[in-house]
């Protein structure tokens, strides 16, 4: 018995010793204007896949400007836009000279990461400046499925550290045709950006080197967006969704706490009026991408980036041991089964027993349809024999969290 465990506590602590030291490197996907409410509706079986090792979120909140060139610019830089001096769409004030995005910060510690972007938006690639990308690569903007395939070359090349993937064809169809989930071209729009990311998440797990590395993913969008455009402060365009998925991450959803007001006129001056400090600090924001990405790439040097004052960061890092974003919101793990469903479904917690239930279920289309949900053992049972086949978005707020599921119902 002794010489069990003594080979079993040799091998657990080699494969400790192997698990840190696998090469960490970074893919972020940025989805441009995907509103959280139409990504939950629509069939994204790829995006779906990483749920289960992920802290996600489908109601995080945009604090700054909703434009494209502040929300990058906060998403990359790890400031907001008092900092990196982005209010709109020109980039004119920009300040990334003194706060660098987070790919020139990570190279200060470690100057052999190779970063490469592959974007279809060209101020991503032409008015972003000391960004310490050693390769940028334009695609045709909206052209999807060829930045992909760009990503796909990028990924084989196994000195890759960092990649940065930015698909346009979300936004440009909401401006022509309506932010809405009931708009069928706007939801075509993200399944086909999904299929795209099929393709780089495959070409990922294909590397050679994968089995010897450790990939951070993170999926974010910019902003939402209401009828043709964006930039202002609804609800529509300020509610957000992100997905960080890897080993090192709480591999939980957070319900989010709300930082600021819907009606707040946010201007040009980060106004401390507009958010509240202190939810920033519990609550996932756009500058926590930066922040955790470089945290995971440099995590070896022993620095931790909110902790480097010179670099004067905003955001927070998401890797474990978990922040304060996974101890302090509630964090209910809720379990829907069976997944599709052909009638019943049973919602299940992780947690303790579920309190009673404030449960909406709406359709694609955003039509509440009635239910009557019964509590039943400590788990709560929902009948939707009656609805026809489809997708359907279930909000849960209960005694001990909240969440947001989909569910296929099939007949």
């Amino acid at each position: 018995m002794k010489r069990f465990s003594f080979f079993s506590a040799f091998f657990l602590l080699l494969s400790i010793a192997l698990h840190a030291s696998q090469d960490r490197k970074v893919l972020i996907i940025g989805i441009d204007g995907c509103r959280s409410d139409a990504l939950l509706q629509a069939n994204t079986p790829n995006i779906d896949t990483l749920l289960t090792n992920s802290l996600y979120s489908f109601d995080s909140w945009h604090v700054g400007i909703t434009w494209s060139g502040p929300s990058w610019s906060s998403i990359l830089t790890g400031v907001h836009w008092n900092k990196h001096g982005v209010t709109d769409n020109s980039f004119n004030g920009s300040n990334f000279n003194q706060y660098a995005p987070f790919p020139k910060l990570a190279k200060t510690l470690k100057p052999n990461l190779k970063r490469v972007e592959v974007v279809e938006w060209g101020p991503l690639a032409d008015d972003f400046y000391n960004d310490g990308w050693d390769e940028k690569i334009k695609v045709a903007d909206g052209s999807t499925f060829p930045t992909a395939d760009s990503a796909v070359i990028q990924l084989q090349d196994p000195d890759l550290d960092v990649l940065f993937v930015y698909f346009d064809k979300v936004d440009l169809t909401g401006h022509v045709s309506t932010f809405s989930p009931a708009n069928p071209l706007y939801i075509n729009a993200i399944q086909d950006v999904d299929h795209a990311i099929g393709t780089v998440l495959s070409a990922l797990y294909a590397r050679s080197t994968f089995a010897s590395e450790n990939w951070l993913i993170l999926l974010v969008t910019d902003h939402g967006g209401r009828n043709f455009s964006h930039g202002g402060n609804s609800y529509e365009e300020r509610r957000v969704w992100w997905i960080a998925s890897g080993r090192d991450v709480p591999h939980n959803e957070v319900s989010s706490l709300d930082p600021g007001t819907y009606n707040c006129q946010l201007n040009a001056v980060f106004d401390p009026s507009c958010v509240d400090f202190a939810l920033i600090r519990e609550s996932p924001v756009h500058t926590d991408i930066a922040v955790t990405a470089l945290h995971h790439l440099i995590y070896d040097t022993g620095v931790h980036p909110e902790t480097k004052s010179e670099w004067e960061l905003y955001g927070k890092s998401w890797l474990s041991p978990p922040t304060a974003i996974a101890d302090v919101q509630s964090q209910t793990k809720f379990i829907i089964a069976p997944d599709p469903a052909s009638g019943e479904i049973v919602i299940y917690s992780s947690d303790e027993a579920l309190q009673p239930a404030e449960l909406t279920v709406f359709d694609v289309m955003g039509r509440e349809i009635p239910v009557s949900p019964q509590l039943f053992n400590n788990n709560i049972r929902l009948n939707l024999a009656g609805a026809i086949p489809g997708t359907y978005i279930l909000h849960i707020n209960l005694g001990n969290g909240s969440a947001v599921k989909k569910i296929i119902l099939t007949h």
